[in-house]
């Protein structure tokens, strides 16, 4: 038996003292409470993002809020503000990427990493500064600009409920009451009624009724991060990056009986949410009807919801492609993960870690993993605004087909103006293996 983590232990006490909590409780703990895994130096060594796979994930983006900044009539400064932010990766590679990018955008650029985590940050470049700041209650107010989530929504605690005998019930996390050998008893999952109306309300706001027997979460949080988002801004957009889907296929009782809550540990979908909280990431997909119901009540206009593969496609990732990898740049530190066929990680991982033999390929296999079904080009990109005539706002999306004319210039064309040597990958990056071909 491994020692209990101090977010397990303090979780214990909870318990022990008021009772069996929501399971949405537990997940705030165990991800973000005292010794939360999110607390923890090697967050990011269970999982990958987009852009911890290819510079080129930053250097669209940057891309993107060029034209937003143009959509704006390029204010000075332009915010960017994520939350979540983590190490600042992501803004580092946007920030690099704006430098080739025209009219002076670099220099009104001013990008905001924020996260809950009050280290490990490394801000290289002057434009990228860094706060520590929850994602439901952002410090800021009177921003013109973008505020940009990559995979934050999914780690939102979630309540856990399941249809017994037509009633909506809720799964609560308690401990088992016998003790073995001198140990505690285990986490076990309680159900009880719901703790609070608005389960079944937010069920019944987007039309689901769940099925006898069906288990699901419900992010109530959603509705606290549409408000935080929306009072931020005075004008500019919302992109929310994240792994979810609408509704209806979110909460389909034949597809996902079970929910969709997951955990990761040294790359590996262990799927046990009751063991070692602290130690393993907790998540589940993202309701992006929710999402995008919440921010249209907290006053965003939905502009667009796409996959992440059609939107990195039409913001020119082809032309990176063609442009070519950048010059060998040698070196190591790196970690090469094996990709099974079906996009998934294997079961585990071959040791010891080494230099990939083809920087070549490893950069292109990274631009495809980017786009590819089935992985991260299935991830969902949503795009709101706020503060803009209704016919300007929409050309935002409508500038990714060519159907718009309020830039000067096209997706493409900017895309062509990031040179390759500014896309080299680095050891920050993980080399994933699989096809190179898009």
């Amino acid at each position: 038996m491994s020692v209990p983590t101090v977010a397990e232990r303090a979780i214990r006490r909870r318990i022990a003292r008021h009772g069996p909590i929501t399971f949405a409780e537990y997940m705030e703990r165990a991800l973000y409470g005292t010794g939360g895994y999110y607390s923890r130096n090697a967050v990011g060594t269970d999982y990958y993002t987009s852009p911890q796979v290819h510079p080129a994930f930053g250097a669209l983006l940057a891309v993107q809020l060029f034209h937003f900044w143009e959509l704006l009539n390029r204010p000075d400064p332009f915010f960017v503000i994520e939350p979540g932010a983590g190490d600042g990766l992501l803004g580092r590679d946007i920030s690099k990427a704006a430098h080739h990018l025209p009219a002076g955008f670099s220099d009104s650029l001013r990008y905001i990493a924020g996260d809950r985590r009050p280290g490990g940050w490394d801000a290289r470049s002057p434009a990228l500064a860094a706060v520590v700041s929850d994602a439901l209650r952002l410090p800021f107010r009177n921003v013109t600009g973008c505020i940009i989530s990559n995979e934050l929504l999914d780690a939102l605690p979630v309540h856990r409920v399941r249809m017994e005998h037509g009633s909506l019930r809720e799964l609560y996390v308690g401990i088992q009451s016998d003790v073995a050998d001198g140990y505690e008893g285990q986490f076990e999952e309680i159900t009880g009624d719901p703790s609070t109306t608005k389960l079944e309300r937010r069920l019944s706001d987007i039309n689901i009724t769940l099925t006898e027997g069906q288990t699901a979460e419900i992010c109530l949080a959603l509705d606290e991060w549409a408000v935080s988002v929306a009072s931020v801004l005075d004008a500019g957009f919302v992109t929310t990056i994240d792994y979810g889907r609408a509704a209806l296929g979110l909460y389909d009782p034949v597809q996902r009986p079970h929910g969709t809550l997951v955990t990761y540990s040294s790359h590996r979908q262990t799927d046990t949410p009751l063991v070692d909280p602290g130690r393993q990431d907790v998540t589940a997909q993202v309701d992006f009807t929710s999402v995008q119901r919440a921010g249209e009540q907290a006053g965003l206009t939905t502009l667009g919801n796409m996959p992440q593969g059609r939107f990195l496609s039409r913001l020119g990732l082809q032309t990176i492609r063609r442009n070519g990898p950048p010059p060998e740049a040698g070196g190591g530190g790196w970690i090469t993960i094996p990709i099974n066929p079906e996009s998934t990680l294997p079961d585990a991982l071959t040791e010891p870690f080494g230099p990939a033999q083809d920087e070549t390929r490893d950069w292109l296999t990274g631009l495809t993993h980017l786009v590819r079904p089935g992985g991260l080009g299935d991830f969902r990109v949503l795009v709101q605004a706020k503060g803009l005539p209704a016919d300007r706002a929409a050309s935002a999306i409508a500038w990714l087909d060519g159907g718009d004319a309020t830039g000067e210039h096209a997706p493409r064309e900017l895309a062509a103006m990031i040179p390759a040597e500014s896309l080299a990958l680095g050891p920050e990056r993980f080399r994933l293996a699989g096809p190179a071909l898009l």
